[in-house]
């Protein structure tokens, strides 16, 4: 943590200029990636599909329907 840097402005507001995900020196284009290379995603391409959060297996997975309650 000692390169994290900051400067707070006399605002109430703070507000995040640039924001970096993993090492910005390697340039990955994020465009060219897939939610699969993610280790907590375990999902595939279903029309209609969402992403949920299985709390049995810690994993985001592939629904198509909901089961929550009455709606």
């Amino acid at each position: 943590m000692a390169n994290v840097k900051a400067r707070i402005l006399q605002t109430n507001t703070i507000r995040a200029k640039q924001v970096a995900i993993g090492n910005s020196s390697t340039n990955v284009n994020l465009s060219a990636k897939s939610i699969n290379e993610l280790a907590d995603v375990n999902v595939t391409e279903t029309d209609d599909g969402l992403l949920a959060y299985d709390a049995a297996t810690d994993k985001w997975v592939t629904k198509t329907v909901l089961d929550g309650g009455t709606f």
